[in-house]
């Protein structure tokens, strides 16, 4: 199946390249995304627990771990080369973007009668590889003499 990607959509060094481009911020990206994760459930089970209210919940804990996400892709994940002032604009539209969906998500598997905690981890099955792409190439997009 690689090879009939490689081969139908890309040339074969235009596959290497994404490889090697997608292996190290992928990897990056997986420790990073894997640590908000945790903040992110941490917290919102937490207040889950407190309030019963999946949007405030969400909202809470999403702001919070979207902070330390934010600074962490960009310092390190992605290594970005453009002004904070420039990728946080861009960071926060898909924020609110990913914000209402993932919100909208976890709320309606909470109301359909899923437990909480598989409704947090399939809200983020769903949102994390968009967001990945989204992130390493429009976000933090390195410019092209960069890349």
């Amino acid at each position: 199946m690689v090879h009939l990607l490689s081969s139908t959509l890309l040339t074969r060094s235009e596959f290497d390249l994404l490889k090697k481009v997608l292996k190290l911020s992928a990897a990056r990206w997986f420790v990073v995304g894997s640590a908000t994760f945790v903040i992110d459930t941490s917290l919102f089970l937490l207040a889950f627990s407190l309030t019963e209210i999946a949007v405030i919940s969400n909202l809470f804990s999403g702001t919070i771990a979207t902070t330390f996400n934010y600074f962490s892709h960009y310092k390190w994940s992605f290594a970005s080369d453009r002004s904070h002032k420039q990728s946080t604009m861009i960071y926060l539209f898909f924020f609110f973007v990913f914000l209402f969906l993932g919100t909208s998500l976890v709320s309606f598997f909470i109301h359909s009668g899923l437990h909480p905690v598989p409704a947090k981890i399939g809200t983020a099955a769903i949102t994390a590889p968009i967001s990945f792409f989204i992130m390493k190439f429009v976000t933090f997009r390195r410019s092209a003499n960069e890349a």
